[in-house]
């Protein structure tokens, strides 16, 4: 009997032992561990502008005898320039004269317009000739210009500006439809 408790004394020390061992390493088991780290974020906020016109525009006359043609274009922008020496500008150019041959001529300086009511920036002063050869002036911006959000910027989103367009009636111009395109463009830095 003796021996029969010294070896249940040993099985019974080694399942003790084992007891121990998983008491000692189970608060290392059953803890938690928490890591922490961070992340720097950063985005580069350009300067960047969008332009956008009605699909078309037909200019009509008041019915008197040669009365130039003329219609109204309100132009939609959104802008947002640099701070401090940033500016911008709208502009518009025809990409070619009108066509076909024979009715008014953008080249020959027929095609004019004003414009009024910009919600952001300076409108163009004066009657405008527009140009097949080159961009002319519609709103004129300045630094730290933007558009929407009220504060700093303009409370408008999007901006407009009304563009005004007269075309002469000469008595030689054939008769028919003839039509141009007119291409507006929105840089800002």
């Amino acid at each position: 009997m003796l021996s029969k408790r010294a070896t249940g004394s040993s099985t019974g020390t080694a399942r003790l032992a084992r007891v121990i061992v998983v008491l000692l390493f189970a608060p290392v088991f059953l803890l938690g561990v928490t890591g922490t780290t961070t992340q720097t974020l950063s985005a580069q906020i350009n300067a960047i502008g969008k332009v956008s016109v009605p699909g078309s525009l037909i200019l009509t006359s008041a019915g008197t005898t040669f009365v130039a043609y003329s219609g109204n274009l309100n132009v939609s922008y959104m802008v947002r320039t640099t701070q401090t020496t940033g500016s911008g500008s709208l502009t518009l150019r025809a990409t070619a004269d009108f066509s076909p041959a024979g009715g008014p001529s953008i080249s020959g300086g027929q095609l004019t317009y004003t414009c009024s009511a910009a919600s952001l920036g300076a409108a163009c002063s004066g009657t405008q000739t527009t140009s097949t050869a080159s961009q002319t002036n519609v709103v004129t911006l300045g630094a730290s210009f933007c558009t929407g959000g009220g504060g700093s910027c303009s409370s408008a989103s999007p901006n407009t500006v009304q563009s005004t367009f007269t075309l002469s009636n000469n008595p030689a111009f054939k008769t028919g439809t003839y039509s141009a395109t007119l291409t507006f463009t929105i840089s800002a830095i």
